[in-house]
């Protein structure tokens, strides 16, 4: 028993907080320890149960009016009461959609205490705050440092901690989208409040959770454990018939051993270049093998010659397979050889064969509160023919298996109206699923942070996929297979046999790896090997010589061979270093001249104000550089993104998203998630279309026969833009329009983009006119 300590007059109980792990008995006014199998924060609340809205939660859903024009923002009206946050089992969601949700908790603490809530956020089309209010809406001090949680990469939960005050605490968790697809949801795990008034009693621990007497918080059951509501232990399954993962509220039969319970592995080759195939259990075993009619592990195979290695590798030591060295190449099976005179190795990984986690490859499993899963288990298993997401996890644990790659020897952008990529990753796949399961690919860099590439659900047969990378860089592309169970508690957890398998992984051109093969290149003066031709050169194929491009035309690879490598500049521009096609701004088309140098400072355009009857709102915010000399930038105001990713962007079209701040007394306005809508120019041109760009046909049907168009593109591919983002800036000569003129966006579009993905702005000016010559005059 403990006496609360500073209070001698019994009528302000109501003020009184216990420690953890005790209660206020109401009866003879004292602190009292809980007893086992339950427990209390004393002055706390903890929600980490979501099978419906805890009471006390309150939450709201809008729809966004646009302040620009009367159309609607999107071809059909939204329904809004399909999104906003909505009650999983084991954690709380908001969805996305183009709508604004409120979840709210009003809180009255006795004493200063500390509200800690766990989530994840990975979508950059929703942005989500916090914020704390006291009783006369004012918000509480330091608010500004909490208000934006920071991104967490996908998967990952990340805990926010917040300081408030005693008294009345308004808590609001917003979520706003962008966008009309419902991509990856925002979650909130837990709440937990401190310094609240004292607990009348203690909470029960819930199955798969025990507690000892005078406990702040129950404890997880081991795995192969069990317990029911309100254990003060648990209870051990049998292990020859039972297991169970770990918190589990029952055990699980263990079911008969198949061939799909264990896997090929080989022993290292000896000195002998001699091997064996031996067979384990997939980890963690739940199947049983000692009954009659269980598989059995098959005996191990007679010594043999050693398989060959991946291509690109040989083995080193005899024992495991490494890249070759410089300058050397292999098919795998014959050793590494040295490169012929005058060539130089096409390096890349190409993985074939599954024996050994490769050195530039890694892998991992997180549980869905963050914990590394049972040491046992790293998440991926190589199987020989190909490697296997882990055995047996609960529902929603991460299995992560990534590789790092250094860069590639090309620089891409665009030749000859066709985008060059600097290399391409492909890989063989398939997904067994008997529950919800999903495979996320991912593309991450530290210039550009984690990018979704693409996204599979449920069972899918075996297939190849292709992705082409734009954009230099050193990357690591990662794969995350997480078996979902969105909406179901983990009190009924469903153990099912879900695998992934990914059978070859092959990555081209980068600087390096192994190679399976040589390329001509060109050779130094002093005939020390091979180097690379400088920028805008190519390597001449009868004499090896490095020799520039012709004018107006750009070459992309270091190691590029003939004049044919040398592509053509889009329309209306040219090059002269062979390395980058560009404008000074002025033009000649059929003899018409155009002199835009006037515009080539950046402009920056307001999008429509999209806003709620609550009063949330935001908007867009463009900056444009017509012509590339000097960058359009845009930056982030607040740590919104990924640790160490960068807060700005520049490039020749990008887009802020401003949203206004809500109360009178804080002047805090949010510029965010700052995106590049045209890292390059990649033609201009009277034409209303170019590669796969088109302008909008609202523009088109104006009929203006002397507008020139800007095409931009950012061939970066996301979860909403899979083939990147494009811009058309349409030049419309309006006399009226005199100076820097106005830029005008799609009446139907207000935000400039009718999909998200493809903009168009129309810029009237009288700069934009002809210039005139004597042919004008009569």
């Amino acid at each position: 028993m403990m006496e609360v300590a500073g209070y001698s007059d019994v009528s302000q109980y109501q003020e009184i907080s216990c420690d953890a792990g005790y209660y206020f008995d109401l009866g003879d006014l004292m602190c009292r320890m809980c007893r086992p199998g339950t427990f209390s924060l004393g002055g706390g609340v903890l929600f980490d149960t979501w099978d419906e809205l805890p009471e006390g939660f309150y939450t709201q859903v809008e729809s966004f009016h646009s302040s620009f024009s009367s159309f609607s923002r999107y071809d059909n009206e939204v329904n809004c009461s399909n999104y906003g946050w909505q009650p999983r089992g084991d954690f709380l969601a908001f969805t996305g959609g183009p709508c604004a949700a409120t979840l709210t908790y009003t809180v009255h603490l006795v004493k200063p205490g500390n509200l800690s809530y766990l989530y994840q956020f990975s979508d950059r089309d929703i942005i989500f705050d916090f914020e704390a209010q006291n009783d006369q809406c004012q918000s509480i001090k330091d608010s500004k440092e909490y208000r934006w949680p920071s991104v967490t990469r996908e998967g990952e939960w990340k805990q926010q901690t917040v300081h408030l005050k005693a008294g009345q605490n308004v808590l609001q968790w917003k979520a706003i989208g962008m966008d009309m697809h419902q991509g990856k949801p925002v979650l909130i795990r837990s709440i937990e409040i401190s310094g609240v008034a004292f607990a009348s009693s203690c909470t029960p621990c819930r199955a798969g959770t025990y507690s000892q007497g005078g406990s702040r918080s129950c404890l997880e059951c081991p795995e192969n454990h069990f317990s029911e509501w309100e254990a003060h232990s648990c209870t051990p399954c049998n292990n020859i018939t039972e297991f169970s993962p770990r918190a589990s509220p029952t055990c699980l039969t263990r079911r008969l051993c198949t061939h799909s319970d264990y896997y090929e592995t080989r022993t290292p080759c000896d000195s002998n270049n001699q091997t064996q195939e031996v067979y384990k259990w997939l980890q963690p075993k739940t199947c049983r093998d000692d009954v009659p009619d269980a598989v059995r592990l098959p005996p191990a195979s007679e010594k043999h010659e050693c398989p060959p290695c991946n291509p690109g590798m040989d083995y080193h030591n005899g024992s495991t397979c490494e890249f070759c060295p410089s300058n050397m190449y292999s098919d795998g099976r014959t050793g590494c050889k040295r490169c012929p005179p005058n060539t130089t190795p096409n390096y890349g990984y190409q993985i074939l064969h599954w024996t050994e986690m490769l050195k530039m490859m890694s892998a991992a499993c997180m549980e869905i509160d963050g914990s590394s899963c049972s040491s046992s288990d790293m998440g991926w298993q190589c199987a020989g023919s190909y490697i296997r997401s882990g055995n047996h996890h609960t529902a929603g644990a991460y299995l992560l298996l990534s590789l790092n790659v250094a860069g590639f020897r090309s620089k891409g952008g665009v030749s000859g109206g066709r985008r060059l990529g600097v290399g391409q990753i492909s890989f063989s796949f398939e997904l067994d699923c008997e529950s919800k399961c999903e495979l996320l690919f991912m593309q991450g860099s530290d210039s550009k942070g984690v990018t979704l590439i693409q996204r599979w659900t449920d069972s899918q047969s075996r297939q190849e996929f292709f992705h082409s990378v734009m954009l230099n860089d050193s990357y690591t592309f990662s794969w995350a297979f997480q078996k979902l169970q969105l909406g179901q508690s983990n009190h009924n957890i469903k153990v099912g046999d879900d695998v992934a398998r990914i059978f070859s992984i092959n990555v081209t051109n980068t600087i390096d790896g192994g190679a399976a093969m040589c390329l001509p290149c060109h050779l130094d003066a002093e005939e020390h090997g091979c180097i690379p031709c400088p920028p805008g050169q190519y390597i001449d194929p009868n004499t090896t010589a490095c020799t520039p491009c012709p004018p107006d035309t750009t070459v992309s690879d270091s190691l590029a061979y003939g004049e044919d490598s040398c592509q053509p500049c889009g329309p209306g521009l040219t090059s002269l270093d062979g390395v980058v096609c560009t404008t000074k701004c002025v033009f000649n088309f059929d003899g018409v001249q155009f002199d835009l140098r006037s515009l080539a400072n950046p402009y920056l355009v307001k999008g429509s104000r999209l806003f709620t009857a609550s009063g949330a709102q935001y908007y867009h915010l463009f900056n444009i550089s017509l012509c590339g000399q000097t960058a359009a930038l845009c930056s982030n105001n607040v740590s919104y993104q990924i640790e160490g990713q960068t807060s700005q962007v520049k490039s020749f079209v990008c887009r802020t998203t401003i949203v206004p701040s809500q109360s009178a007394e804080e002047d805090l306005t949010l510029s965010t998630q700052s995106v590049t809508l045209g890292d390059e120019l990649v033609a201009v041109s009277k034409n209303v279309s170019y590669m796969n760009i088109q302008v909008i046909d609202e523009f088109v049907e104006m009929g203006f026969h002397d507008d020139l168009h800007f095409y931009y593109s950012t061939p970066l591919s996301t979860r909403s833009c899979p083939q990147g983002r494009t811009t058309v800036i349409t030049l419309h000569c309006d006399p009226d329009q005199k100076g820097e003129g106005r830029i005008k966006l799609p009446a139907k579009c207000p935000d400039g983009t009718c999909d998200g993905c493809n903009f168009n702005f129309l810029w009237a000016s009288a700069s934009a006119c002809p210039i005139c010559t004597e042919n004008n005059y009569r």
